[in-house]
């Protein structure tokens, strides 16, 4: 510190003693105004309201002049944000793709390779013949029971015991036919049991009905912890009534006794179904032997003697 200490202009100080002067002033107008509108506007709420709109016109161009560039900040922040975010989407879209592309081409050489398989063993696949699509004309049953009826019955050629499903999955079986409709059993019912396989890792198993939104899942074997939330499991064509790889359900819970499933196809919602045959026809036993007119290498030969 300079000394003797500097002189100040007593210009330079009157100045500033002014501007401190009028900032309290103003300050202490901008308190009485708002005490004044406030009182106002307690005893007097009519003239308070012409002052408010006086105040409001006279702030609205002010707002406006301010308006502009804090509105064109914030678009342009609004733009580069969206930028960003559309940028990261298409990246994670692009990798996506590429692994789908990958996944593709294992699948079309796996369905190749499949076909040829086929071709080579002269594997007969049972082609599931349809009875006819049909109108669901409503539910039917009660607490212990899920059901529902069709607009299709032994004059159509539905008959008890046949598949029915929806396009996007399985609803359940014909169980009493009538002339010209039919009460079909929906997978959901106690009653019904499916047999189906994990399509990840093509586990057995027994979708069980329970009368709920979920059904229960018997897995076969001590492989159950194999199960996962949203493994999707297919008929298996086991029993030869369902034919193979028709969506039941999906897995949405795997704790407590049994996995739970939701089902492919919700019964509640379907409004035409198709019947189907059975995947297997019953086998038609071939005749009997008579014994008579066999070959007599068929019959069993005496064991030599002994000498």
């Amino acid at each position: 510190m300079a000394w003797p200490p500097r002189k100040v202009r007593s210009g330079t100080t009157r100045r500033q003693r002014t501007l401190a002067f009028l900032g309290r002033s103003f300050l202490l107008l901008v308190i009485g105004m708002a005490l004044g509108l406030l009182i106002m506007s307690r005893f007097a709420p009519d003239r308070s309201e012409g002052l408010r709109g006086i105040g409001a016109d006279m702030v609205a161009p002010i707002w406006q002049v301010v308006q502009v560039p804090v509105e064109t900040v914030a678009g342009i922040w609004n733009n580069a944000s969206a930028y960003m975010d559309a940028a990261r989407r298409v990246k994670v879209l692009e990798r996506r793709e590429a692994l789908y592309r990958q996944e593709r081409l294992k699948y079309e050489n796996a369905l190749r390779e499949n076909r040829e398989m086929k071709r080579l063993l002269d594997v007969v696949d049972p082609a599931p013949e349809q009875v006819g699509v049909f109108a669901v004309s409503g539910a039917a049953g009660g607490a212990y029971a899920a059901q529902a009826l069709i607009s299709g019955g032994s004059r159509n050629g539905v008959d008890a015991g046949q598949p029915v499903r929806s396009d996007v999955g399985l609803i359940g079986r014909t169980l009493e036919v009538g002339r010209s409709s039919s009460r079909i059993m929906l997978i959901t019912d106690p009653a019904s049991r499916i047999p189906v396989r994990v399509v990840r890792t093509g586990l057995p198993a027994l979708v069980i009905g329970t009368n709920r939104p979920t059904m229960d899942v018997d897995l076969t074997g001590p492989t159950s912890n194999q199960v996962a939330i949203g493994d999707r499991l297919v008929t298996s064509g086991d029993g030869g009534l369902f034919a193979p790889g028709i969506p039941v359900g999906t897995i949405v819970a795997t704790g407590g006794e049994m996995p739970r499933a939701r089902p492919a196809a919700i019964p509640s919602l379907a409004q035409m179904v198709i019947v189907d045959r059975p995947y297997i026809s019953e086998l038609t036993p071939s005749p009997p032997v008579d014994d008579d007119n066999a070959p007599e290498q068929a019959l069993p030969q005496a064991s030599p003697s002994a000498p």
